[in-house]
């Protein structure tokens, strides 16, 4: 050979996927297992090289001087046996199998144990599944685990959505400060003011005699000048005339000072 060929480092793709085959062959048998976890009295045989280069939760357990450095079985609590079968298949095969049921014990549970991962695909599922029946809720699961990406992919979307959002349920069940935060919110998209006065109307009509006391500081957030003059001759007077008639002296001040607005 006339010239001498310079060496090279060469890269396969399969490497690290045969390894993680092999290491879940080993595992699924039982073989070179050096801990148990346990959950819900059923046991996980595992690896914990394994499961501390995935997750940070079983590093710290294994490497710091916690009690469970060294123990063959390790209690887990907080999540389900079903949950736990599906984050260690994760652990070893980079797949997690995600659906609208059992996602809400996935995430805590991806969360609890940091894996990162599963947490990543828990919020893009959620965030897949939007709709605007369940997107306030979605956004405030988002908030109670910290998923920033799917609370605010959540929170654009009810503002997106608002007139289909406020006619179910879960607006129906806000409190009075997520409802201001919501009428308030300048990048609602409605064609006109009219839905937001009927949400907060019906919000208050829901639990009247609880909620009827917040209805003026609601209303300081609808765009008032905005409703056109035949909706309120048509609904507003419509309202004050029916809160009369239920002897609701709040709501008939509030809707009569629409009307001269």
């Amino acid at each position: 050979m006339g010239d001498i060929m310079a060496p090279k480092d060469i890269m396969t793709n399969t490497h690290a996927k045969s390894i993680l085959n092999s290491m879940n062959s080993l595992r699924k048998s039982n073989t070179l297992c050096d801990v148990t976890l346990r959950v819900e009295q059923k046991d996980f045989p595992a690896h914990r090289i394994v499961l501390a280069a995935c997750s940070d939760y079983f590093c710290a357990m294994f490497t710091s001087e916690l009690s469970e450095k060294g123990k063959p079985y390790v209690d887990i609590q907080g999540l389900t046996a079903s949950t736990m079968e599906i984050l260690l298949d994760f652990v070893y095969t980079e797949t997690v199998h995600v659906t609208v049921e059992n996602v809400q014990e996935l995430l805590p549970a991806a969360c609890l144990l940091q894996l990162k991962g599963v947490k990543q695909a828990c919020c893009e599922f959620l965030e897949s599944q939007l709709d605007p029946s369940n997107c306030l809720g979605i956004r405030d699961f988002a908030e109670t685990h910290n998923c920033v990406d799917l609370m605010q992919a959540a929170e654009v979307f009810s503002q997106k959505h608002f007139p289909e959002v406020v006619q179910h349920e879960e607006f129906i069940l806000l409190s009075q400060g997520e409802v201001e935060k919501l009428i308030k919110c300048d990048e609602i998209q409605v064609d006109s003011e009219e839905p937001v006065f009927e949400a907060v109307i019906n919000w208050v009509k829901h639990a009247k005699k609880e909620r009827e006391e917040s209805l003026p500081d609601l209303l300081q957030y609808v765009r008032m000048p905005l409703l056109t003059p035949r909706y309120i001759t048509d609904v507003i007077d419509a309202e004050v005339s029916q809160a009369r008639h239920s002897g609701s002296k709040t709501l008939t001040s509030s809707c009569s000072l629409v009307s001269y607005i």
